[in-house]
């Protein structure tokens, strides 16, 4: 089912609250006090990825 098509203001917003959550997920799992496992490293690896992708979209419709 497709959505309808956003707006570029509605658009920059999803961005900036899916970047706001990815980065409260970051501190959860990065906060964690002692070793890391590879699945925290991984995830977190994944996480700062898709801010990144979330970064150069949001530098594109500027």
């Amino acid at each position: 089912m497709n959505e309808a098509t956003q707006n570029s203001a509605s658009i920059s917003d999803t961005l900036l609250a899916r970047k706001a959550h990815l980065t409260a997920l970051l501190k959860i799992v990065d906060g964690k006090i002692g070793k890391s496992t590879a699945m925290q490293k991984l995830t977190i690896t994944a996480i700062k990825a898709e801010m990144g992708l979330i970064d150069h979209k949001l530098k594109q419709r500027s």
